[in-house]
């Protein structure tokens, strides 16, 4: 069947919705190719256009009813098989099926979700809900496949289907959803903001590069806070403590008593629930005990002074391959590139 793809155009649009009731939620993505009555369904269909490093959060019908967690998609969707039986109306007056086919995408990295979205919570902000889907529907022309079905005589519920596509504005629209969303941007650094002390002169031409280089200044006056938190730290409790993040995958030594222990650091002015980590950062955590230190929340003037900031430390940390979402990729060029510019 054709699919709309309205998401196709923006690739911050790569979220989606399971609703379930199965018990192994997080493992894959699972539906057979038609319906019972050999139709192909939208719902179903769905699960072939994901796409590796896509999103897919759980409705979990079972307990809740809400969204209980999420995970990410691992690699392409294929053909595959499925012994099923549907649960609506037509489904409970069937057999159970034997093997048929079916549309499989692999997920992982399961979480939960520290504060699940319950159905409930939904309900509170349904017009707000009522009013994101108008403003999608009206600017895509054809189906959308909302997650939720509205109506003026039911209050709000999970679509019915399996899949479903879940607009990033719904997913901005809830706090409880801020993990998730810092896990899907592909350059989660600190946001620009706008240097007061240059209102009174022009914008700058495009080509200087100014507001780049603020934002790196920015950047490396948080992370230098954030490093010398942690020294000073360390040092006032007696240890040797040493910043070798120029020449090493880690941040800093610390020694005492002929111990070592290696930390990684990272600082931010947000709230921060997920975190950018490099190969060379997460292959020697895995190999040698490491130490995770987190300070967000930090204040940062217009003149780049850091103040206060939040402390969290995962002691012994390793970071689980199964967890990591790709945000960018490294490209080796093919042979064949054209050596000069193109005439006008």
């Amino acid at each position: 069947m054709s699919v709309n793809r309205w998401w196709r155009r923006d690739p911050s649009e790569r979220y989606w919705l399971e609703i379930t009731n199965r018990d192994d939620i997080g493992t894959n993505l699972l539906a057979p190719q038609v319906n019972d009555q050999g139709v192909e369904y939208w719902s179903y269909a769905l699960v072939r256009e994901v796409r590796p490093g896509d999103l897919v959060l759980h409705w979990d019908k079972n307990h809740g009813p809400g969204v209980v967690g999420y995970s990410h998609v691992l690699g392409e969707p294929f053909a595959s098989t499925i012994t099923w039986q549907s649960r609506g109306t037509y489904g409970r007056q069937r057999n159970a099926s034997g093997p048929e086919a079916a549309w499989q995408a692999p997920l992982g990295g399961y979480r939960q979700l520290k504060q699940p979205v319950t159905q409930a919570r939904l309900r509170e902000i349904e017009s707000r809900i009522r009013s994101l889907r108008d403003h999608l529907t009206e600017s895509v022309e054809g189906p959308v496949y909302f997650p939720f079905a509205l109506s003026e005589t039911r209050p709000l519920r999970a679509a019915q289907g399996y899949l479903t596509k879940l607009p990033r504005a719904l997913v901005e629209e809830l706090p409880e959803l801020l993990e998730l969303r810092q896990t899907a941007i592909s350059e989660p650094h600190e946001p620009e903001v706008p240097d007061r002390s240059a209102t009174s002169r022009p914008k700058p031409a495009a080509s200087s590069g100014y507001g780049r280089q603020q934002d790196a200044r920015r950047r490396r006056a948080v992370e230098r806070y954030a490093m010398d938190l942690v020294l000073d730290h360390y040092r006032s409790l007696g240890y040797e403590a040493e910043d070798v993040g120029d020449r090493s995958p880690w941040d800093i030594t610390v020694r005492r008593d002929g111990t070592e222990t290696h930390i990684e650091v990272k600082g931010s002015t947000t709230s921060r629930e997920a975190i950018d980590l490099t190969e060379g950062e997460v292959r020697h955590a895995e190999g040698v005990s490491t130490h995770l230190i987190v300070i967000d929340q930090i204040d940062l003037d217009d003149k780049l002074r850091c103040h206060g900031g939040r402390w969290r430390m995962w002691a012994g940390w390793t970071p689980r391959r199964e967890e990591l979402v790709a945000t960018a990729y490294r490209y080796p060029l093919p042979e064949g590139g054209r050596a000069e510019r193109p005439q006008r």
